[in-house]
């Protein structure tokens, strides 16, 4: 229940994040998709370090999903 917790809390973490540490405006119809695709990502990045590595994230999935959120929230600012 805890991975699973990792995956549907981390957009909300790096959303969280991007909005407590910058001032950046994001493109507003971006935010949905960026919140729906960094969990499918953090899960293929997870199977593939399980596969190839031998390192599941476990725990860390949340990190891992807030980072790509908040990476995702950067790519697609505004420019003013």
């Amino acid at each position: 229940i805890f991975q699973f917790a990792g995956y549907t809390y981390g957009p909300l973490l790096g959303l969280y994040a991007f909005g407590l540490f910058t001032k950046l405006k994001v493109k507003d119809k971006a935010v949905p998709y960026i919140a729906i695709i960094t969990p499918v990502l953090t899960i293929i990045i997870n199977h593939f370090s399980i596969k190839l590595y031998g390192f599941d994230f476990q725990f860390s999935v949340l990190i891992l999903n807030g980072f790509l959120t908040f990476l995702g929230l950067l790519i697609f600012k505004k420019k003013d």
